[in-house]
């Protein structure tokens, strides 16, 4: 694979360095050029991670449904698994690969749990944890490399809070799949979605 990029022609997605980019103005047509590193990392910061709206959609007396009960706790044994289903030789931004936790699943386990579960009941998160590198990615088979639109990012995350992002995954699509909270596209064509309940955690 590694080879393959190498030969991948100039313009595809082969090449590491990113070009010149052209950033929209004001009447939307690109014609800003943007040459600096540090100019190109915020142009495609603003490009993946937009603002959010000013002002909500949901009206201000909006009557929410009951709220589900509390997913079940975390195990020692959802731990394990989502520690083996990591991928060993994945990049990770931290010095502690997924195949060191991989390797010490049953000396590391016990603690993580106690740490997960510390989390989700004090309503806390470990501060270095929100932190990710993000990897600008070329989609590859575009004819123009300037937009900065033809790029992608990638989020390496801590190794242990990919577990534990991993459990809350997976215990908030089961809820979803259980309690049917995404609508069906037939009702939503037929006069719009029915009311569900939603997770409050």
């Amino acid at each position: 694979m590694a080879n393959k990029f190498i030969k991948e022609p100039v313009g595809d997605g082969g090449c590491p360095r990113i070009p010149t980019l052209r950033e929209e103005d004001r009447e939307g047509i690109m014609s800003l050029e943007v040459r600096g590193s540090e100019e190109k990392a915020r142009l495609l910061a603003r490009t993946f991670f937009p603002p959010p709206p000013s002002s909500s959609s949901i009206p201000p007396d909006f009557a929410y449904p009951n709220p589900l009960p509390d997913p079940p706790k975390i195990t020692i044994k959802k731990v394990k698994h989502h520690i083996r289903r990591l991928s060993p030789y994945k990049a990770c931004p931290d010095d502690i690969p997924n195949i060191v936790l991989q390797q010490c699943v049953d000396l590391l386990s016990q603690r993580l749990l106690v740490i997960y579960q510390a989390i989700l009941n004090l309503g806390i998160y470990f501060d270095p944890w929100r932190e990710f590198t993000t990897i600008v990615i070329r989609k590859p088979g575009k004819p123009n490399y300037e937009i900065p639109k033809v790029y992608r990012p990638i989020a390496l995350l801590s190794t242990m809070a990919k577990v534990l992002t991993g459990i809350v995954a997976e215990d908030m699509s089961r809820l979803v799949e259980r309690h049917q909270l995404l609508p069906n596209i037939l009702e939503v064509g037929q006069g719009g979605p029915r009311p569900t309940p939603f997770i409050t955690w």
